[in-house]
């Protein structure tokens, strides 16, 4: 952040201070919940709400550096997806995710959190980026073309999900869905997914996903609107070796399940014209509400 930057009112469960690497971050800590965000790609790093586990993987090798995409959390992939629909875009998930963003504004909601906005303007687009932290954790972009001509554009939040274990988890919400995988299309789930290897799957599905995390006792459920595109990605064991900024033993405590607009689905603004989509995270518990009163009291269930 510059030093002639305009910084933005906060309220008292909100603080901007360095994290790592020295890297300016929103830091809030709210009744309803908790969380971190780096204004380098408006990344959210963490969410945890109130009582629970972290719900968002950050590796403990990413790199806060100011020009690498932070490995984990919520990377914001724009204007483009992976390489682009043609293969020849770059950098890699477009360059929203490595650039500063501008912290507009932040305020308190009612429901006990935080919500902040953030924006930037880059090569013709102007992007607006809603956080609200809370019980429930949720992602608003917006893009308005603010060029001459029409704009296909690609959007990913590229959401790493915290797991126990990750063999352990069982997505629902995927079954019937057409998906591409190893840019083999006409693929269709055909039951609840479970991860035994690598995976890079691209769904043409909207439908919430429904990822059961046992080892911490929850479910977290990702919910998308104005995303005709769900992505789920694990690196497995092998694929984490050969990525510098990732531990090779920690493909097990992640899985990404991407809400998107991608490919064939990507849309088309026009000139002067906006497209919007969101994503919201929450989480339930797997124990029954007596189990939970039991656990509460350092009882065990008999």
């Amino acid at each position: 952040m510059s030093a002639d930057a305009v910084l933005p009112r906060l309220p008292r469960t909100a603080a901007l201070s360095a994290g790592r690497g020295g890297q300016p971050r929103l830091l809030v800590d709210a009744p309803a919940a908790s969380a971190e965000i780096y204004l380098f790609g408006a990344h959210v790093t963490a969410w945890t709400p109130q009582g629970g586990n972290p719900v968002l993987f950050t590796s403990k090798r990413a790199r806060f550096d100011g020009e690498t995409a932070i490995r984990g959390g919520v990377p914001l992939c724009l204007p483009w997806f992976s390489v682009g629909p043609q293969g020849t875009s770059r950098p890699k998930h477009g360059w929203a995710r490595i650039m500063n963003w501008t912290l507009r504004s932040v305020e308190s909601t009612s429901g006990g959190g935080v919500r902040a906005l953030l924006s930037l303007e880059h090569d013709a687009v102007s992007a607006l980026y809603d956080v609200t932290v809370g019980k429930s954790l949720t992602m608003s972009l917006s893009l308005r073309n603010a060029g001459n001509g029409p704009r296909l554009v690609e959007a990913a939040l590229h959401t790493y999900l915290s797991v126990h274990d990750v063999t352990a988890c069982v997505l629902t919400g995927l079954e019937g869905a057409e998906y591409s995988e190893e840019g083999v299309c006409g693929h269709v789930q055909s039951r609840p997914l479970r991860i035994a290897g690598a995976v890079d799957r691209l769904y043409r599905s909207e439908a919430p996903v429904r990822v059961t995390d046992p080892g911490h006792d929850r479910a977290i459920t990702v919910s998308g609107t104005g995303s005709p595109t769900t992505i789920v990605w694990n690196p497995w064991s092998q694929g984490a070796r050969r990525i510098t900024d990732l531990a090779d033993d920690e493909f097990a405590s992640f899985v990404c399940v991407e809400t998107a607009a991608a490919r064939q689905d990507a849309p088309v603004i026009e000139p002067g014209s906006s497209w919007a989509m969101s994503a919201t995270i929450s989480t339930e518990s797997l124990l029954n509400p007596c189990d939970r009163a039991h656990q509460k009291r350092g009882w065990s269930a008999s």
